[in-house]
């Protein structure tokens, strides 16, 4: 019974509270909905005079089969009264039953005969039939009594559903309190598609019994983005085209730079001819190891010009990192600046061409403006990029990303954002972040222009640069940049950012999408959200938001063109409307898969059941379930991938790595907080304990910052849940400041704090004097921030330092921006003492991001 979940009523069919006695939910007004499913022939079905009994089993196969598709699971337990006797428990195991008639024929040996346990697919357990949610309880009442109609629910009753199986047929009754009157038809509608399926005896018990209407919308009106004819051209066709149609319009512009789209044929096409003397060609991803500036697109498309994808080499990326991509991408050459050549010096089989040292590399001189590039062209099935994820074996993965899939989503993207404005798109961050992949080449397709924020960019600067740059036809940006940009930018500044301003790369709160919408008024820059991992390139899905819940996640839209995207169960089959799922994304953007990873490709893409031959579907991992509208519901992770700062992390990665420092016998690794930051929970080794710092600034030298975690607690071992697995919940109590009040209750030395005026046009930040306290560790002074964010959680990092900009006298503007600052990164800041502690713990230096 370990680990096997007590099947629940779904929370999604619960009535809404409302002012309407028959939808209020108290127990003086809640009444009964009672629904009557006929079981016409099944005795004939089943044997007939025969098997005498054999339609209450079958109908208790039917409940059973449409409890597994309420229940996540194939293996589930719930309450059941046999013959109007006591109540038992009952767990099921459909995994372990194939037809109808096999599951009928293990109820009725249940149901009629012996009361001990028997081996099979179901079986009576000790355990207490009572739900832990009253109110999400199901008990199945095998050929009990009947009750009136009319009556009232039993006071005290521990279950909102009551089934009735007779030999007439399912008589369901639910409490007003636990189903709406939408949602019992619904069930009902579940029963007599299960009925219809029972009568096929030798069909698959496991198969999904949707009823007819709702299985052609979870399948086709509501997965399908539709048909879009696109040319078989490559991004980098479609931007020749581009510069042959406007060759003198500026297509990049950057710090103190202008490129035209001929300048930026031209200089890619000597790119592309230097990389080809250098052994550059189809297949062979070529590293671009550069920061955002004018070196960065004639670098990427040379790429492409020479049949090769690009590999994104961040340098911001600790070098043992960038090594471990490029020998598992099988890069050979690296395209880089002066500046970044001791990230590649010394590694062995790595060449690099080095643009500001390699002959014209302006593409200007006179004897080599005019040479010819390599013959080669990429075509749509061709290797557009790599593109590194973090890895659950302890290294990361290269997902191989074909033009086909990127042309028919940057085309999506310039219909539906570039074609908001003329003023093109900024690009900020990392281009091994496939979030920005439609800031830098979208704008290209419709001849506007690139912004190339500068780089490295400090994040306070944001909205500043971005003021000075706009309009622009679109902005795409993680929710927590959106969140600074709510904070830091005036209503007339918010109002002409953009044409549309797109948050995607983590979960989005109707909170923010109410606040930005506010800020920006009704004629202002509208938002919108986008859905899609890396392996299906970039983005499958994606809405405007114009009137966000704002207690909730936005959803995660609607499917592109020419791709798909299902909720299923763990045999690809749909589960119903309202019920827990796993997302499946098929079409025009799933990928190749993973560089050199055959057996993990095989795992994760799928054959695509309901695509054409040959198709594939890619499984995100991600859990999700359908609204009765036909909207995807984001409810987290089916793994321990997580989500921080926009990036998608496997923990087993970080535990690896952990794994491997000294003192350290195991970790588990677990996302905490909100907003979410890592924390790493350590067992020492039987011979030595592990040195934190040394810990963290091992990771540091071989992981990217973000998947450093910012606590490190040393336990002598793992606390136990009673199913036997880690209690995560229990480690999280452990960490530092949790006991006390935010997360670091009373700090010596000087603080500030920040509260939301009543305006909503912005914080306002005071600096206050405080005395010490009893955790005074240090007489240096300490800045404290309190960041109330629409939750009304509170965060209290310390600061040795106040952030740089921060000037107690300065304007709202620069106030904000601290704010805004602090709110962005305050999950990898430390509390400097620790009760008990023997020395302060030193804060973690903020490093730019």
């Amino acid at each position: 019974m370990t680990g096997v979940q007590v099947v629940s009523l779904p929370t999604a069919w619960r009535p809404v509270e409302t002012t309407n006695t028959a939808e209020t939910n108290t127990a003086d007004t809640a009444t009964r909905y009672t629904v009557v499913v006929p079981a016409d022939g099944l005795s004939d079905v089943y044997g007939g005079g025969t098997e005498p009994g054999a339609v209450p089993p079958v109908l208790a196969a039917v409940h059973v089969k449409v409890m597994s598709m309420l229940s996540e699971d194939r293996r589930f337990r719930t309450a059941v009264r046999p013959d109007g006797g006591a109540e038992r428990e009952l767990r099921a195991d459909l995994r372990a039953v194939g037809t109808w008639r096999e599951l009928t024929s293990a109820l009725a040996r249940l149901l009629t005969g012996p009361r001990a346990a028997p081996g099979g697919p179901v079986r009576w357990t000790a355990g207490s039939p009572v739900p832990e949610d009253p109110a999400a309880g199901v008990l199945l009442d095998v050929d009990g009594p009947p009750g009136p109609a009319d009556s009232r629910p039993r006071e005290g009753s521990p279950y909102g559903l009551v089934v009735t199986a007779r030999k007439d047929g399912l008589r369901l009754v639910a409490d007003s309190r636990a189903l709406s009157r939408a949602a019992v038809d619904r069930l009902a509608d579940l029963y007599r598609g299960a009925l219809a399926a029972a009568a096929e005896p030798e069909g698959d018990v496991r198969a999904a019994c949707l009823p007819d209407a709702e299985r052609r919308a979870v399948l086709e009106r509501w997965s399908s983005g539709g048909r879009a004819e696109r040319p078989r051209d490559t991004v980098l066709d479609l931007f020749q085209a581009q510069a042959l149609r406007s060759p003198d319009a500026p297509a990049v512009r950057c710090v103190g730079t202008v490129l035209t789209y001929r300048e930026l044929d031209e200089r890619s096409d000597r790119v592309a001819a230097l990389l080809a003397a250098r052994g550059a060609g189809p297949d062979l991803p070529v590293g671009v190891s550069l920061r955002s500036g004018p070196d960065l697109l004639p670098a990427l498309f040379g790429v492409w010009k020479t049949g090769a994808p690009y590999l994104p080499l961040d340098v911001g990326l600790p070098a043992e990192r960038l090594h471990t991509m490029a020998s598992s991408a099988r890069c050979r050459l690296v395209v880089t600046r002066t500046g970044h050549l001791p990230l590649w010096d010394g590694v062995a089989g790595v060449d690099t061409l080095v643009l500001d040292t390699a002959p014209a590399a302006d593409g200007r001189s006179e004897d080599t403006a005019d040479a010819p590039g390599p013959a080669v062209r990429p075509g749509p099935k061709s290797p557009a990029y790599v593109m590194y994820t973090s890895g659950s074996t302890g290294r990361p993965k290269g997902v191989l990303v074909h033009h086909a899939g990127l042309a028919n989503y940057l085309l999506w993207t310039a219909d539906s954002y570039a074609s908001r404005g003329t003023g093109g798109a900024p690009f900020f961050g990392s281009i091994g972040f496939d979030l920005g992949v439609p800031n830098l080449f979208t704008p290209l397709l419709v001849g506007q222009s690139v912004h190339l924020l500068p780089d490295p960019l400090d994040p306070a600067d944001l909205g500043a640069l971005l003021t000075a740059g706009g309009p622009y036809s679109f902005v795409k940006c993680t929710p927590g940049h959106l969140n600074m940009l709510s904070l830091e930018l005036t209503p007339p500044e918010a109002r002409r950012l953009a044409g549309l301003v797109i948050a995607a790369g983590d979960a989005f709160t109707g909170a923010l999408a109410r606040r930005w919408i506010d800020l920006a008024g009704p004629d202002g820059t509208l938002v919108a959200t986008e859905y899609g991992p890396t392996e299906i390139t970039v983005g499958n899905s994606g809405q405007q938001v114009d009137d966000p819940d704002p207690h909730g996640l936005i959803p995660l839209g609607r499917p592109i063109p020419n791709t798909t995207m299902y909720v299923l169960d763990d045999l690809l089959e749909p589960v119903p409307v309202g019920v827990p799922g796993e997302v499946y994304v098929g079409g025009a953007g799933v990928s190749h898969g993973y560089l050199g990873e055959p057996a993990l490709t095989a795992e994760r893409y799928l054959p695509d059941p309901y695509g054409a031959p040959g198709t594939r579907l890619y499984r995100t991992g991600d859990r999700a379930r359908r609204t009765g509208s036909g909207d995807l519901e984001f409810l987290g992770r089916t793994d321990h991938q997580v989500k921080v700062r926009g990036y998608r992390i496997e923990a087993g990665e970080i535990r690896q790595a952990l794994r491997r420092a000294p003192g350290v016998a195991d970790a588990v690794v677990a996302a905490v907080g909100q907003p979410v930051r890592l924390a790493a929970f350590l067992v020492p080794a039987p011979d030595r304990a592990p040195d934190t710092a040394r810990v963290r600034a091992g990771l540091a030298r071989r992981l990217p910052d973000y998947m450093v975690p910012s606590d490190v607690v040393v336990v002598d071992a793992f606390p136990l849940t009673a199913n036997g697995k880690v209690d995560r919940r229990a480690l999280e109590a452990l960490l530092p400041g949790q006991s006390r009040a935010g997360r670091g209750g009373q700090a010596p030395g000087r603080w500030f704090g920040a509260d939301d005026d009543d305006t909503g046009e912005g914080s306002t930040v005071n600096e206050n004097p405080s005395g010490g306290s009893e955790d005074d560790a240090s007489s240096e002074p300490l800045y404290q921030v309190v960041v109330n964010d629409e939750e009304q959680h509170s965060v209290w990092p310390a600061l040795r330092e106040p952030p740089p900009g921060w000037r107690p006298e300065g304007s709202t503007g620069t106030r904000q921006a601290c704010l805004a600052r602090i709110a962005e990164v305050w999950h990898d800041l430390r509390p400097l003492s620790v009760r008990g502690a023997a020395a302060p713990v030193p804060p973690v230096p903020y490093a730019g991001r």
